[in-house]
């Protein structure tokens, strides 16, 4: 599918931006110290051993003398530590897990920040798991912010069940959208609303837009424009994306070491050095002058 633009600010977010090449170097403050963080790994392995059979330890437990430790910068500024297998692999080499544990981009961390850019829009790649969840019903007061008209119309009076389907976006993230009703099925494609209502619906957002010109932002303006185009599909084909603006790329990482330090390798025996001629020369004479000494002995003896 065609990703379309979310207007605004997008360029702030990690989807838009090109992957740097990062840098091995010195990067500011201090390394978090080493028996804090393998306390860590050993917590979270021994509650692996607790859910696991025993068959899969070897599989899905990583024992602490794997992991290699480093300390990461990523393109907003902040520092962070990350684990990986063996010294060999640099961690902007390997792919990060996201919010939903979906896999993000190599060289991808997920760091959150209040100023971060509105969530984009993107369009939505793949369907996957469903499920209901039931709510109460709703208070007889709106929220703040909206006027009694309008409440009277979306409020529930009674709990009422809706269903939710987990979905893939074109950026790769994962995020939840709500179902038109409890039997409806991705195959059965999106409800559309007829040509006279959606001629209807636009002449009345275009006249809101006017009189309230600072009431909607550009990126949402777009998306209503998109959705009237397409006949105001119900689910929406797009959602916003509220993990591409706090994903960020890592520009430069620092070598801690091991996790579990390796034991020193044992000192190998040098072999001694040979003799220079001359030494062997006045060993060989002090020899032979023994010798002789021992034969002069031995004639005397048998005199």
């Amino acid at each position: 599918m065609t990703n379309h633009p979310a207007g605004g600010d997008d360029s702030r977010d990690a989807i838009s931006r090109p992957a740097p090449t990062p840098e091995l170097r010195s990067l500011p403050g201090r390394a978090r110290p080493r028996k804090e963080v393998l306390r860590k790994v050993e917590e979270a392995n021994a509650e692996l051993r607790e859910r696991l059979p025993s068959a899969l330890w070897p599989l899905m437990v990583t024992e602490a003398e794997q992991y290699y430790r480093w300390r990461v910068q990523l393109d907003c500024g902040c520092v962070d530590e990350v684990l990986t297998l063996g010294e060999e692999r640099l961690p902007s080499e390997r792919q990060w897990r996201g919010p939903e544990h979906e896999w993000l981009q190599k060289g991808q961390m997920v760091c959150v920040h209040d100023d971060a850019p509105p969530a984009p829009y993107r369009d939505i790649a793949e369907w996957g798991e469903r499920r209901e969840v039931t709510f109460p019903a709703d208070p007889v007061e709106p929220d703040d912010g909206m006027d009694p008209q309008t409440w009277a119309v979306l409020r529930h009076d009674e709990p009422h069940t809706s269903a939710f389907w987990k979905v893939t976006l074109a950026c790769g993230h994962i995020t939840d959208t709500i179902a038109p009703d409890l039997g409806w099925k991705p195959e059965d494609g999106p409800r559309l609303c007829s040509v006279k209502r959606v001629a209807e619906m636009t002449k009345e957002w275009e006249e809101y837009w006017a009189s309230n010109p600072t009431e909607q932002s550009p990126r949402e303006r777009e998306h209503m424009r998109r959705m009237l185009s397409q006949r105001w599909p119900t689910p929406e084909p797009e959602c916003r994306c509220y993990t591409c603006c706090f994903v960020h790329w890592i520009v430069a990482y620092q070598r801690v070491g091991w996790l579990v330090p390796r034991k020193a390798a044992p000192k190998r025996r040098q072999s001694p050095k040979p003799p220079s001629r001359a030494a062997l020369q006045r060993r060989l004479q002090q020899a032979e002058a023994e010798a002789e000494r021992l034969r002069s002995q031995l004639a005397d003896l048998d005199q």
